[in-house]
């Protein structure tokens, strides 16, 4: 578990360091999932360590993204001032990541079964 967990971390810094080079408008932490999620493809495959790191780590997921969300408390009336726009972004945005999210996982099931059915043809 211990070299998963350090891979993740490698990525983490890696992306952190895209961040600061590149100057991109995005958080270091995405980046470096969005590298991790490009070797992963690329390899076609994943470690045993990186796996049983990531499924220790998801259990802990909500207290790793309460941080930001503690942030909000300290808008005060940022957050008063633009309400109804904030609610149609959280709204909108759960939509669309559920619409992609189902999409996504059709595409991967009937990708799944093509992928049966052509082992069990062979």
């Amino acid at each position: 578990m211990l070299k998963g967990f350090m891979w993740l971390m490698i990525f983490l810094v890696i992306g952190n360091l895209l961040q600061a080079t590149l100057a991109l408008p995005v958080v270091g932490s995405v980046l470096g999932m969005l590298v991790l999620f490009l070797v992963l493809i690329v390899r076609q495959r994943s470690s045993r360590s990186m796996g049983v790191a990531a499924s220790h780590l998801i259990h802990y997921f909500t207290l790793l993204i309460l941080p930001s969300a503690a942030g909000l408390f300290f808008l005060g009336t940022s957050l008063t001032d633009n309400w109804l726009k904030l609610l149609i972004a959280i709204v909108l945005g759960t939509l669309i990541s559920s619409v992609v999210t189902l999409v996504t996982m059709q595409a991967m099931v009937r990708w799944q079964q093509r992928r049966d059915d052509a082992a069990g043809a062979s």
